[in-house]
């Protein structure tokens, strides 16, 4: 199951920050992508009340989508969005403990 811990893993950027997983990010296009086609579907291609439908419907969505797959990444450990972003993490954290170190 390594593409499941590999889509659920939450990320971490070059500051050692967490970012969402790949599963919250596709999920952000899949959720938004669907409302917005059923809503212009409901609406008769009247633009602004498709937009407007779209951000009712997908905002409750998104939310209990991220909410579901936070409680699953909280069970995966982190990576790390790149290994050129891991490098240059640990070398912050390497010039951190040397200026606290120095007098």
């Amino acid at each position: 199951m390594e593409w499941f811990a590999a889509a659920f893993a939450p990320r971490r950027d070059h500051k050692g920050m967490s970012t969402p997983s790949y599963a919250a990010r596709w999920w952000l296009l899949v959720c938004t992508g669907l409302s917005a086609l059923w809503s212009w579907q409901v609406t008769d291609g009247f633009l602004v009340m498709a937009a407007a439908l779209t951000v009712m419907v997908a905002t409750p969505l998104l939310t209990l989508g991220w909410y579901l797959i936070g409680l699953v990444s909280a069970r995966i450990p982190a990576r790390y969005i790149l290994a050129k972003a891991e490098r240059a993490h640990q070398a912050r954290l390497v010039r951190k403990a040397a200026e606290t170190t120095q007098p």
